[in-house]
């Protein structure tokens, strides 16, 4: 089952994370089939595609997995960020260069709500 999704329009692609097993997987919307699959965050919920600088992020639980796009068919795992626990909910504004990730910490019984900022170089 697919959580995240995001479009390539120009190129396209459709990105989309799966949780169980946590796939990141590209789709070739001209023909359906599989780009490439590359492991993820596991419990994870948005995704966004940052057209700039050729950057997919799939936001998850306890981490953030970053993809690079060298093209429409090549694609590499650049990092897994630390976020915090059930921070999955995320927004990319591409205007101010910040990814923004909400932590709920739902079942923690010390949970607290936050608000993450990362700034993308």
């Amino acid at each position: 089952m697919a959580h995240a999704i995001a479009l390539d329009e120009p190129n396209h692609r459709l990105f989309t994370a799966t949780r169980n097993p946590p796939q990141f997987i590209v789709f070739n919307t001209d023909n359906g089939k599989v780009v490439i699959s590359l492991p993820c965050t596991g419990i994870n919920s948005d995704m966004s595609f940052d057209v700039a600088r050729k950057r997919i992020y799939v936001t998850g639980s306890e981490t953030a997995s970053v993809f690079g796009q060298g093209d429409a068919d090549h694609y590499e795992h650049i990092a897994e960020v630390p976020t915090a626990y059930r921070a999955k909910s995320s927004i990319f504004v591409p205007e101010l260069k910040r990814l923004y990730v909400a932590v709920s910490g739902k079942g923690k019984p010390d949970a607290k709500l936050a608000l993450q900022i990362y700034e993308v170089q």
